[in-house]
Order: structure tokens, then sequence, then C-alpha cells
């Protein structure tokens, strides 16, 4: 189901590649939104999330294990 605009929170999820250390954990709290590369990478949704999307996210940016994951308004 595709969501209108109006649904939209004006949030993105951004990676530090820096601090991220490839565990993949972010991939168990959002597997609808947050897939990983072959070495365990987040390969991250470059849309803007929805209500229901930012829910799965937040639990994802919670768990990272080295604060790898953020929330950041959309441009």
């Amino acid at each position: 189901m595709r969501r209108t605009i109006s649904e939209r929170t004006h949030t993105m999820v951004q990676v530090n590649p820096i601090l991220c250390d490839g565990v993949g954990m972010c991939s168990h709290f959002a597997p609808d939104l947050i897939a990983v590369d072959q070495w365990g990478y987040p390969i991250l949704p470059k849309h803007e999330l929805s209500h229901d999307e930012l829910q799965q996210v937040r639990a994802a940016v919670a768990a990272c294990p080295v604060r790898a994951l953020t929330l950041a308004p959309s441009r």
C-alpha cells in the first residue's frame, strides 16, 4: 500500500559509516525497511518514513549497539 505525502513524518534514517560495525542488528528490528549488504552494513530506505515505518526504525535506532543509526529531518 502506497502512503500519501500527508502521512509522511518528514523524517529519514541515517547511518554513520564510521561508527557502524556491520553487526546487522538493525535489520532484525526493522526487517521491512532495513536490509543488510554482504558484510552486514545497513541498506537504508531513501524515502521519508511513514508513521508506521517510524516505529520500526525507532526500535532499530535504539537497538544499535554502537549508536550508528540516527533519525533526522528530511530535506
